[in-house]
């Protein structure tokens, strides 16, 4: 019997924050999530929603929110709690 080695690749994850200027809390997010690519490859930028009218009519209420490749994944008050910042971001991330 052969058995193959289960090989896990370090796929580059790309995280964008949607933000905008004096967002305290989006702060609190980048600052987790450059801890997390510190043991992690992660790829972060943000987006400013006032660049936008769409996009400022779609996130105003809600920033910061979280996309992860391509998929909008966390929004608002379930980023808005300090203690479980980071453990909600990596289940989101690391799913």
């Amino acid at each position: 019997m052969i058995h193959q080695a289960h090989v896990s690749v370090n796929k580059m994850t790309t995280v964008v924050v949607y933000t905008k200027e004096g967002c305290h809390l989006c702060e609190h997010v980048i600052a987790a999530l450059e801890r997390l690519a510190s043991e992690h490859s992660l790829e972060i930028s943000t987006r400013d929603i006032t660049e936008s009218s769409e996009m400022y009519e779609r996130y105003r209420n809600v920033i910061p929110v979280v996309e992860v490749d391509g998929k909008i994944t966390l929004g608002g008050s379930t980023l808005s709690n300090q203690n479980t910042l980071e453990t909600v971001l990596r289940r989101a991330i690391f799913h």
